[in-house]
């Protein structure tokens, strides 16, 4: 894939598994927290990708005939519930400002999937969550925090199989 060489390190893990997803077997893996000197040393970094069949997962992979807005929809669920995970396991405060806390971002379209318009039904399942330590209650370690991570997003992906299932 065109994308392939700037994605995150995953040749150390917290947490990898395998799991069932649409009848095809899926790999996740998680990041242990990190630092990084751009972030500075208040802020954890944690990268999370699952693969199918070698490939960052996507919706498309699921169902070619979702339509974009319900891929909008199932994607926004997930960075929710990574939000929520993150903000219990930390004990995250409220933010002050209007910056989010914690930061997701994500790494984009999968190339072999993109035709024309662009929508989040070929979005890369491949995530960096930045969080600002300082509103923290607790910084977990990695193995927590990569439990708490795993835990919501296979609830989503449920969401997004029973999604794909109804199409």
């Amino acid at each position: 894939m065109d994308y392939a060489e700037p994605l995150p390190d995953f040749s150390r893990v917290a947490l990898s598994g395998t799991f069932s997803l649409g009848g095809t077997e899926c790999s996740l893996q998680i990041s242990p927290v990190r630092q990084f000197p751009d972030y500075g040393p208040e802020y954890d970094v944690v990268h999370l990708q699952v693969l199918r069949d070698g490939l960052p997962l996507a919706l498309a992979d699921l169902s070619p005939r979702l339509e974009p807005a319900r891929c909008y929809e199932l994607w926004s669920d997930l960075c929710a519930a990574l939000q929520d995970a993150t903000v219990a396991a930390y004990q995250l405060a409220p933010p002050v400002e209007e910056q989010p806390n914690p930061r997701l971002g994500c790494w984009g379209p999968r190339s072999d999937l993109v035709a024309g318009a662009q929508s989040d039904c070929a979005t890369a399942l491949v995530i960096g969550l930045a969080v600002d330590t300082r509103a923290a209650a607790r910084r977990p370690g990695s193995a927590v925090l990569a439990q708490h991570l795993a835990s919501a997003l296979l609830q989503a992906l449920r969401r997004w199989e029973a999604a794909a299932a109804e199409v």
